[in-house]
């Protein structure tokens, strides 16, 4: 795995459901292929980072809480930019929910704020739940990858 601070920009942004494949004991081998092959060109984004945080700080004290966390620290942390949601996202994601309400398909605000980031920073977004991504992609020009298929 490569350093974060390399200076090329990533071209995919994971989703968590896509990070959390990482650290599961019987994980999907393609996705755990496809992650190693493009670990200098991908990152994640602050809604994700919030995320994968959450779920370990809500966990019980013990070995697996601390495994989990060396995981996020040692492994997400530093092979993974961060992508923050920017000015430019924030506008990204006002015009897309406006436009969805518009055509009645309102969406969840934190896949919204993904997409958005994914948006401002011209990536495409990999996620197990394309599904959920779909009305954004009708109103945008949101490109999606599913590494489980």
């Amino acid at each position: 795995m490569t350093n974060k601070h390399d200076e090329e920009e990533p071209h995919y942004l994971l989703d968590s459901n896509i990070v959390s494949e990482l650290i599961k004991p019987k994980a999907n081998f393609d996705v755990i292929k496809k992650i190693a092959e493009h670990t200098s060109d991908c990152a994640i984004c602050a809604p994700v980072w919030q995320e994968l945080l959450f779920g370990l700080y809500r966990m019980p004290e013990g070995l697996n809480k601390k495994y989990l966390e060396k995981f996020i620290v040692d492994d997400v942390h530093e092979n993974f930019k961060i992508k923050n949601f920017t000015e430019k996202a924030a506008d990204i994601q006002a015009m897309l929910r406006a436009r969805l309400e518009r055509i009645g398909k309102p969406t969840q605000k934190d896949d919204s704020m993904i997409a958005a980031i994914a948006l401002a920073n011209h990536m495409v977004l990999v996620t197990r739940n394309a599904k959920h991504f779909e009305p954004i992609q009708e109103v945008s020009e949101l490109q999606i990858e599913n590494w489980f298929e």
